[in-house]
């Protein structure tokens, strides 16, 4: 329930719930915002510099230009605007305690909420490994895992992936400085849904105006299949170590995976294999045992984090060689009659 004062509202992720989606309808209504009194600042789909100014931190090694002092010019825009506004990145979802008291503190004389998307660990596992290709890891599917999951040492314990994807400790570090209610987790619904359902619950945990709003009916950053995925693996295992972030973020997340291999199942989509369900089902009814008893407001319902394993859904270990050099054909042959400028001579 939002109160008198102003409200700032910190969409913090968790990543690969939707929240590329989000980001792109939030940027596409901009204006609309504008003229209902919400402000969604900024000029890109979501604020990603701003997160990093406010973690201190680079992604993946990399300091990004123009992400120092990103956070006080956010802050500055928002406490300039006469009424709510919304700040999203999924980046915040994993900070520590320190940027998440900096963040809160940050927006004197207004009322603070954040919301955290969030969707079951069958379909999130997968989508996380994915990314992490994406974005040039090489460690195989089967080995991040076992790796993952072994680190998984009980609700608020976790580092690395844990630290963004265990739901409820999340939940408590912002807490930790507001009131758990002002907490909201926006459940992703089960696959089959209303392609609309997750904005309907996102715009009711963020106190949106009902307005009507442009929303595309597919997702802004879709997922790639099983033999897709491994192909894009096996091809950044290939790559030099020194690649400029840049250059990666362009030429292999961007063109390869984004634009050429995306949307494309040779061999199915990736699921949670067989061994690895029960500990992925112990840890899910953990962490929705801590949902249930930290006070939070929840849009949706936390059923919705209930495992839902695929029946049909493939793993890496059953690509076949063949399989990937079929893939690899496809994607190359274009490229050989595509123009380039004859520099001879």
């Amino acid at each position: 329930m939002r109160g008198e004062r102003p409200v700032v509202t910190l969409h913090v992720g968790t990543p690969k719930s939707g929240t590329t989606s989000l980001q792109n309808i939030l940027a596409r209504n901009r204006t609309l915002l504008q003229e209902h009194g919400y402000l969604y600042p900024g000029e890109r789909s979501g604020h990603f510099l701003e997160a990093l100014d406010l973690r201190d931190s680079g992604f993946r090694g990399h300091r990004f230009e123009g992400a120092e002092g990103a956070w006080d010019r956010l802050v500055e825009a928002v406490l300039a605007h006469d009424g709510p506004a919304l700040l999203s990145h999924e980046v915040l979802g994993g900070s520590t305690r320190k940027p998440i008291k900096r963040g809160v503190q940050s927006f004197p004389g207004r009322e603070v909420h954040v919301v955290v998307t969030c969707r079951d660990l069958a379909r999130q596992l997968p989508a996380v490994w994915q990314e992490g290709v994406k974005n040039g890891d090489t460690v195989t599917y089967t080995d991040f895992l076992r790796t993952t999951l072994g680190e998984w040492k009980g609700v608020g314990t976790g580092t690395g992936m844990w630290r963004g994807q265990d739901l409820s400790g999340l939940g408590d570090r912002w807490a930790a400085h507001l009131d758990p209610s002002r907490v909201h987790f926006v459940t992703v619904p089960p696959s089959g849904s209303g392609s609309d359902v997750l904005w309907q619950r996102f715009r009711e945990a963020t106190g949106l105006p009902e307005a009507d709003y442009a929303v595309p009916d597919a997702p802004r950053n879709p997922s790639m299949g099983t033999v897709e995925t491994e192909l894009l693996r096996r091809i950044v295992e290939r790559l030099p170590d020194d690649v400029p972030r840049p250059t990666f973020t362009r030429q292999v997340k961007r063109r390869l995976a984004q634009r050429r291999l995306v949307n494309h199942r040779a061999g199915g989509s990736l699921g949670v294999p067989e061994p690895f369900r029960p500990a992925v089902e112990e840890i899910s009814a953990e962490i929705v045992e801590g949902l249930r008893a930290g006070g939070f407001t929840v849009h949706g319902d936390l059923a919705d984090l209930t495992p839902a394993f695929r029946d049909d859904s493939t793993a890496p270990d059953e690509v076949s060689d063949g399989q990937l050099l079929d893939r690899a054909l496809e994607v190359l042959a274009p490229l050989v009659l595509r123009d380039q400028p004859d520099k001879r001579g």
